[in-house]
Protein backbone atom coordinates (compact mmCIF):
# COMPACT_ATOMS: atom_id res chain seq x y z
CA UNK A 1 0.00 0.00 0.00
CA UNK A 2 2.96 2.62 1.20
CA UNK A 3 4.47 1.66 -2.40
CA UNK A 4 1.51 2.61 -4.31
CA UNK A 5 1.40 5.66 -2.51
CA UNK A 6 4.63 7.10 -3.38
CA UNK A 7 3.96 6.03 -7.05
CA UNK A 8 0.87 7.73 -7.24
CA UNK A 9 2.76 10.85 -5.82
CA UNK A 10 5.13 10.61 -8.35
CA UNK A 11 2.33 10.13 -11.25
CA UNK A 12 1.91 12.96 -13.60
CA UNK A 13 -1.60 13.84 -15.02
CA UNK A 14 -3.00 15.25 -17.43
CA UNK A 15 -0.59 14.53 -20.14
CA UNK A 16 -1.36 14.56 -23.46
CA UNK A 17 -0.21 11.00 -24.90
CA UNK A 18 2.93 11.39 -26.90
CA UNK A 19 1.47 9.55 -30.05
CA UNK A 20 -1.36 11.83 -29.86
CA UNK A 21 0.48 15.02 -30.22
CA UNK A 22 2.58 13.49 -32.94
CA UNK A 23 -0.69 12.98 -34.92
CA UNK A 24 -1.48 16.52 -34.43
CA UNK A 25 2.04 18.15 -34.68
CA UNK A 26 5.05 15.83 -36.68
CA UNK A 27 5.25 17.45 -39.78
CA UNK A 28 5.82 15.58 -43.27
CA UNK A 29 9.72 16.01 -43.43
CA UNK A 30 9.43 15.41 -39.17
CA UNK A 31 13.09 13.55 -38.39
CA UNK A 32 14.31 11.57 -35.60
CA UNK A 33 17.99 11.07 -34.16
CA UNK A 34 18.70 9.29 -30.76
CA UNK A 35 21.09 10.99 -29.06
CA UNK A 36 22.07 11.05 -25.49
CA UNK A 37 19.00 9.11 -24.31
CA UNK A 38 16.54 10.65 -26.19
CA UNK A 39 14.81 10.78 -29.54
CA UNK A 40 15.59 14.49 -31.24
CA UNK A 41 12.54 15.32 -33.46
CA UNK A 42 14.13 17.71 -36.02
CA UNK A 43 13.52 18.73 -39.76
CA UNK A 44 16.21 19.04 -42.21
CA UNK A 45 15.24 20.69 -45.45
CA UNK A 46 17.17 22.67 -48.37
CA UNK A 47 20.65 22.65 -49.76
CA UNK A 48 23.70 24.66 -49.25
CA UNK A 49 25.80 25.98 -46.50
CA UNK A 50 23.89 24.65 -42.94
CA UNK A 51 21.54 27.27 -41.11
CA UNK A 52 21.05 25.91 -37.20
CA UNK A 53 17.48 27.33 -35.65
CA UNK A 54 16.91 27.24 -32.12
CA UNK A 55 14.03 27.53 -30.12
CA UNK A 56 13.12 29.40 -27.24
CA UNK A 57 11.30 28.03 -23.63
CA UNK A 58 8.31 26.52 -23.76
CA UNK A 59 8.26 26.60 -27.57
CA UNK A 60 9.05 23.83 -30.49
CA UNK A 61 10.99 24.07 -33.88
CA UNK A 62 7.47 24.79 -35.55
CA UNK A 63 8.05 28.37 -34.61
CA UNK A 64 10.35 28.46 -37.40
CA UNK A 65 8.03 26.74 -39.65
CA UNK A 66 7.57 30.12 -41.69
CA UNK A 67 11.47 31.06 -41.59
CA UNK A 68 12.38 27.63 -43.13
CA UNK A 69 9.93 27.89 -46.01
CA UNK A 70 11.79 31.29 -46.94
CA UNK A 71 15.24 30.29 -46.02
CA UNK A 72 15.45 26.63 -47.34
CA UNK A 73 15.67 28.15 -50.63
CA UNK A 74 19.08 29.35 -50.00
CA UNK A 75 20.24 26.87 -47.46
CA UNK A 76 20.14 23.46 -45.61
CA UNK A 77 18.27 24.44 -42.49
CA UNK A 78 17.99 22.55 -39.52
CA UNK A 79 15.10 23.15 -37.10
CA UNK A 80 14.90 20.53 -33.91
CA UNK A 81 13.12 20.63 -30.47
CA UNK A 82 15.69 22.04 -27.98
CA UNK A 83 16.01 18.08 -25.18
CA UNK A 84 13.34 19.35 -22.26
CA UNK A 85 11.06 20.84 -25.08
CA UNK A 86 8.95 19.78 -27.65
CA UNK A 87 8.22 16.12 -28.96
CA UNK A 88 12.15 15.68 -28.29
CA UNK A 89 10.98 15.74 -24.34
CA UNK A 90 12.95 16.13 -21.36
CA UNK A 91 16.90 15.17 -20.94
CA UNK A 92 17.45 12.85 -19.03
CA UNK A 93 19.85 14.82 -16.85
CA UNK A 94 17.75 17.21 -17.19
CA UNK A 95 19.69 21.03 -17.69
CA UNK A 96 23.87 21.61 -16.14
CA UNK A 97 26.06 23.93 -17.16
CA UNK A 98 26.94 23.67 -21.03
CA UNK A 99 24.61 20.99 -21.77
CA UNK A 100 22.81 22.79 -24.58
CA UNK A 101 26.15 23.86 -25.92
CA UNK A 102 27.73 20.34 -25.36
CA UNK A 103 24.74 18.47 -26.91
CA UNK A 104 24.52 20.95 -29.87
CA UNK A 105 28.02 20.15 -30.64
CA UNK A 106 27.28 16.36 -30.60
CA UNK A 107 24.15 16.77 -32.54
CA UNK A 108 26.09 18.34 -35.26
CA UNK A 109 28.49 15.91 -35.46
CA UNK A 110 25.64 13.33 -35.67
CA UNK A 111 24.65 15.19 -39.01
CA UNK A 112 27.99 15.61 -40.05
CA UNK A 113 27.69 19.48 -40.01
CA UNK A 114 31.16 20.79 -39.67
CA UNK A 115 30.49 24.12 -39.59
CA UNK A 116 26.78 26.40 -39.74
CA UNK A 117 25.20 29.47 -39.05
CA UNK A 118 22.77 29.67 -36.27
CA UNK A 119 20.11 31.83 -35.29
CA UNK A 120 17.92 31.49 -32.08
CA UNK A 121 15.22 33.04 -29.85
CA UNK A 122 15.07 33.66 -26.41
CA UNK A 123 16.70 30.82 -24.43
CA UNK A 124 17.64 29.31 -27.88
CA UNK A 125 19.70 32.56 -28.15
CA UNK A 126 21.56 31.81 -25.01
CA UNK A 127 22.16 28.33 -26.39
CA UNK A 128 23.23 30.43 -29.70
CA UNK A 129 26.00 32.30 -28.06
CA UNK A 130 27.24 30.00 -25.81
CA UNK A 131 27.34 27.37 -28.16
CA UNK A 132 29.31 29.92 -30.73
CA UNK A 133 31.79 31.19 -28.14
CA UNK A 134 32.58 27.47 -27.10
CA UNK A 135 32.97 25.73 -30.00
CA UNK A 136 33.62 29.03 -32.65
CA UNK A 137 35.18 26.06 -35.28
CA UNK A 138 31.95 25.50 -35.38
CA UNK A 139 29.82 28.82 -35.91
CA UNK A 140 30.61 31.33 -39.00
CA UNK A 141 27.95 33.34 -38.02
CA UNK A 142 25.07 34.02 -35.68
CA UNK A 143 21.71 35.64 -35.29
CA UNK A 144 19.69 36.35 -31.78
CA UNK A 145 16.23 37.20 -31.54
CA UNK A 146 15.15 38.41 -28.59
CA UNK A 147 17.88 36.43 -26.62
CA UNK A 148 18.55 35.76 -23.15
CA UNK A 149 21.64 36.47 -21.48
CA UNK A 150 21.47 39.21 -19.11
CA UNK A 151 19.67 39.70 -16.27
CA UNK A 152 15.97 40.67 -16.68
CA UNK A 153 12.33 40.01 -14.32
CA UNK A 154 10.43 37.10 -16.15
CA UNK A 155 7.13 37.32 -15.99
CA UNK A 156 5.78 35.33 -13.14
CA UNK A 157 4.42 32.62 -15.07
CA UNK A 158 7.86 31.56 -15.80
CA UNK A 159 9.20 32.98 -12.10
CA UNK A 160 6.78 30.62 -9.99
CA UNK A 161 8.54 27.72 -11.65
CA UNK A 162 11.41 28.17 -9.98
CA UNK A 163 10.04 27.75 -6.44
CA UNK A 164 10.75 23.86 -4.83
CA UNK A 165 8.48 21.62 -6.16
CA UNK A 166 6.72 23.84 -8.92
CA UNK A 167 7.73 21.10 -11.23
CA UNK A 168 5.80 18.67 -9.37
CA UNK A 169 2.93 20.37 -9.10
CA UNK A 170 2.54 21.54 -12.48
CA UNK A 171 3.17 17.84 -13.79
CA UNK A 172 -0.11 17.28 -11.72
CA UNK A 173 -2.54 19.91 -12.66
CA UNK A 174 -3.92 20.40 -15.92
CA UNK A 175 -3.05 23.89 -17.23
CA UNK A 176 -6.03 25.81 -18.42
CA UNK A 177 -5.67 26.38 -22.05
CA UNK A 178 -6.74 30.20 -21.54
CA UNK A 179 -4.51 30.88 -19.48
CA UNK A 180 -1.40 29.56 -21.76
CA UNK A 181 -3.30 30.87 -24.57
CA UNK A 182 -2.66 34.46 -22.73
CA UNK A 183 0.80 33.99 -21.85
CA UNK A 184 1.47 33.27 -25.46
CA UNK A 185 -0.32 36.20 -26.65
CA UNK A 186 1.94 38.17 -24.65
CA UNK A 187 4.88 37.39 -26.65
CA UNK A 188 3.38 39.32 -29.81
CA UNK A 189 3.57 42.69 -30.10
CA UNK A 190 0.14 42.95 -31.99
CA UNK A 191 -1.35 39.38 -30.21
CA UNK A 192 -3.91 39.55 -33.26
CA UNK A 193 -1.32 38.13 -35.93
CA UNK A 194 -0.94 34.87 -33.87
CA UNK A 195 -2.80 31.78 -35.11
CA UNK A 196 -4.96 29.28 -33.12
CA UNK A 197 -3.27 26.57 -34.23
CA UNK A 198 0.06 28.00 -33.24
CA UNK A 199 -1.73 28.59 -29.49
CA UNK A 200 -2.94 25.14 -29.91
CA UNK A 201 1.06 23.63 -30.63
CA UNK A 202 2.28 25.52 -27.91
CA UNK A 203 -0.47 23.81 -25.67
CA UNK A 204 0.11 20.50 -26.72
CA UNK A 205 3.60 20.28 -26.13
CA UNK A 206 3.90 21.87 -22.72
CA UNK A 207 1.30 19.03 -21.94
CA UNK A 208 3.68 15.95 -23.71
CA UNK A 209 4.81 13.76 -21.17
CA UNK A 210 7.25 15.21 -18.70
CA UNK A 211 7.52 18.61 -20.39
CA UNK A 212 6.31 20.06 -17.46
CA UNK A 213 8.81 18.97 -15.15
CA UNK A 214 11.74 19.78 -17.42
CA UNK A 215 10.94 22.93 -18.02
CA UNK A 216 10.15 23.58 -14.22
CA UNK A 217 14.10 22.72 -14.29
CA UNK A 218 15.10 24.95 -16.67
CA UNK A 219 13.77 27.52 -14.68
CA UNK A 220 14.89 26.75 -11.77
CA UNK A 221 18.27 26.37 -13.21
CA UNK A 222 18.73 29.65 -14.35
CA UNK A 223 17.45 31.28 -11.05
CA UNK A 224 19.95 28.84 -8.80
CA UNK A 225 22.69 30.50 -11.29
CA UNK A 226 21.22 34.26 -11.38
CA UNK A 227 20.62 34.04 -14.63
CA UNK A 228 23.68 33.36 -17.58
CA UNK A 229 27.14 33.43 -17.59
CA UNK A 230 27.43 36.44 -20.30
CA UNK A 231 31.49 36.99 -19.54
CA UNK A 232 32.13 34.82 -23.32
CA UNK A 233 30.80 37.42 -24.86
CA UNK A 234 33.59 39.72 -25.38
CA UNK A 235 35.31 36.67 -26.99
CA UNK A 236 33.34 35.72 -29.90
CA UNK A 237 34.59 37.22 -33.06
CA UNK A 238 32.37 35.97 -35.63
CA UNK A 239 29.88 38.56 -37.40
CA UNK A 240 26.57 38.52 -34.88
CA UNK A 241 22.84 39.85 -36.01
CA UNK A 242 20.85 41.23 -32.92
CA UNK A 243 17.19 41.26 -33.97
CA UNK A 244 14.85 42.56 -31.28
CA UNK A 245 10.99 43.88 -31.18
CA UNK A 246 10.61 46.95 -29.75
CA UNK A 247 7.54 45.96 -27.94
CA UNK A 248 8.79 42.83 -26.41
CA UNK A 249 7.16 42.62 -22.89
CA UNK A 250 9.36 40.10 -21.54
CA UNK A 251 13.29 40.86 -22.45
CA UNK A 252 13.05 44.46 -22.64
CA UNK A 253 15.08 46.28 -25.79
CA UNK A 254 17.87 47.39 -24.01
CA UNK A 255 19.43 44.21 -23.87
CA UNK A 256 19.17 44.30 -28.00
CA UNK A 257 22.05 47.34 -27.41
CA UNK A 258 23.75 45.71 -23.94
CA UNK A 259 24.47 42.33 -26.50
CA UNK A 260 25.76 45.00 -29.55
CA UNK A 261 27.64 46.56 -27.25
CA UNK A 262 29.28 43.44 -25.43
CA UNK A 263 29.85 41.45 -29.09
CA UNK A 264 32.86 42.70 -31.02
CA UNK A 265 31.47 42.39 -34.31
CA UNK A 266 27.32 42.85 -33.75
CA UNK A 267 24.91 44.92 -35.24
CA UNK A 268 21.21 45.50 -34.54
CA UNK A 269 17.53 45.71 -36.11
CA UNK A 270 14.74 46.89 -34.33
CA UNK A 271 11.10 46.11 -35.34
CA UNK A 272 8.68 48.63 -34.83
CA UNK A 273 5.07 47.23 -33.47
CA UNK A 274 6.67 43.38 -33.10
CA UNK A 275 7.39 41.35 -29.47
CA UNK A 276 9.31 38.48 -28.30
CA UNK A 277 9.52 36.60 -31.50
CA UNK A 278 10.02 38.33 -34.44
CA UNK A 279 10.54 34.97 -36.86
CA UNK A 280 6.50 34.24 -35.99
CA UNK A 281 4.99 37.65 -36.04
CA UNK A 282 6.77 39.19 -38.91
CA UNK A 283 8.28 36.63 -40.90
CA UNK A 284 9.17 37.78 -44.06
CA UNK A 285 10.79 40.83 -42.87
CA UNK A 286 12.49 38.92 -40.17
CA UNK A 287 13.84 36.60 -42.61
CA UNK A 288 14.62 38.71 -45.53
CA UNK A 289 16.47 40.35 -42.97
CA UNK A 290 18.32 37.47 -42.07
CA UNK A 291 19.11 36.32 -45.29
CA UNK A 292 21.02 39.83 -46.16
CA UNK A 293 23.26 39.46 -43.39
CA UNK A 294 23.71 36.36 -43.65
CA UNK A 295 24.66 36.43 -47.82
CA UNK A 296 26.81 39.66 -47.09
CA UNK A 297 30.40 39.10 -47.31
CA UNK A 298 30.40 35.33 -47.75
CA UNK A 299 31.74 34.02 -51.25
CA UNK A 300 30.24 30.44 -49.82
CA UNK A 301 27.06 31.36 -50.31
CA UNK A 302 24.78 32.65 -53.85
Amino acid sequence: MFQRALASLSEERFAIPLEEIKQRHELPDSKYLELQGMKIHYRDVGQGPVLLLLHGMFSSLHTWNDWSDILSKHFRVICLDNPNYGLTGPHPKGVYKHMYSDFLNEFTDALGVETCMVAGNSLGGWMTWDFAARYPHKVSKFVLLDAAGFFFIPPATISSLAVPFAGWSASRMKIPRKALYGSVRSLYGQPDRIKKEQLECYYDMMMRPGNRASAARVVRYIRNNVGFDTRPLKNITQPALIMWGKQDAWIPVAHAHRFAKAIPNARTVIYDNCGHMPMEEIPEQSAADCLAFLLENNRFLT
